[in-house]
């Protein structure tokens, strides 16, 4: 799928070139980012370094856990807690330790709840540090797979299986989004243009591939994702179907709910989470169209509640 392209970097717009269009189509150059600290500024609006001992404190002491989220693997006990329980995107800090012993604090990472979506695992990528990884899914067989993080990596390792399919909970973190502003976008590599570019050369002879005008797509209204600089992060157009509020501690939160219909599947329905210091003035409503940069996350949905 195809849409128009933006970069995150100091959370500005800027117009690839056409070979980096292409380049970002096919879902080339990226990287696996291991790290969480731009997450947490997003949704803190602060700088991680200061504040992740609060919010240690906080979850350890107010927050709480369910019995999906604890499991045991190699000797080793692991209890993931997560503040405050009566919204959807929380903190969590994941408790580990020798089976029957003390649990201490291993990690930090944002929970966002998410929609379940059925996935064919592709493959991992396990985050050097191990205590999470980055998890590739099949939506169409021969595309590009859809990458996203996964907090509960410890827990689902055993069931992320090559060529299985299971339900996740997936959802996005926007690390920019905004009112969509183009209408029409051009395409100057691929098959679909390549496909143009023979027709109108079979109607033009005598003609080069030089004097093949620009392919114009008409974009309005239609939902698109597209891979973004690193795994996990796709650049997207959709329209916005319902806003809900939520809070993490005193950051306003909103709640947009998309889906991307494709052809051959059910549509993939992805939550996405905006906080107030990456929307700003930008007040998003139901039916409107947005340019959004997500990150990903997802898990195996969680069994007994």
């Amino acid at each position: 799928m195809q849409t128009a392209v933006a970069d995150r970097t100091d959370h500005a717009v800027n117009t690839p070139t056409p070979e980096e269009s292409a380049a970002m189509l096919k879902g080339k150059n990226r990287l696996h980012f291991e790290g969480l600290g731009d997450v947490w500024a997003l949704l803190s609006g602060q700088n991680p370094s200061v504040i992740m001992s609060q919010i240690i404190g906080t979850v350890l002491h107010d927050g709480g856990t369910r019995p999906a989220w604890q499991w045991k693997r190699g000797g080793r006990e692991n209890v993931f807690m997560a503040w405050p329980q009566d919204q959807p995107i929380r903190a969590g800090v994941l408790m580990s330790g020798e089976e029957g012993g003390k649990l201490s604090p291993a990690t930090a990472v944002p929970l966002l709840d998410g929609l379940p979506n059925d996935l064919t695992v592709e493959g991992v990528h396990l985050w050097q540090h191990g205590l999470g990884a980055n998890v590739s899914v099949n939506m169409i067989d021969g595309e590009n797979p859809l990458w996203f993080f996964n907090p509960l990596y410890g827990r689902d390792s055993e069931d992320l299986t090559p060529g299985v399919t299971h339900t996740f909970l997936l959802a996005g973190l926007a690390y920019r989004v905004h009112r969509a502003l183009l209408d029409e976008i051009t395409i100057t590599h691929g098959p679909r243009y390549a496909a143009y570019a023979a027709s109108w050369l079979a109607e033009n002879p005598g003609r080069s591939r030089l004097d093949v005008p620009h392919l114009k797509v008409n974009v309005a209204g239609r939902r698109l994702i597209m891979p973004g600089r690193n795994f996990c992060e796709y650049q997207v157009r959709a329209v916005v179907e319902e806003v809900q509020e939520c809070m993490l501690e005193k950051m306003p939160v909103k709640l947009l709910y998309l889906s991307f219909p494709f052809d051959n599947r059910e549509a993939l329905r992805l939550p996405v989470y905006a906080s107030q210091a990456v929307l700003g003035d930008f007040a998003p409503a139901t039916g409107q169209e947005v340019d959004a940069y997500l990150w990903l996350q997802g898990r195996i949905i969680d069994i007994g509640g």
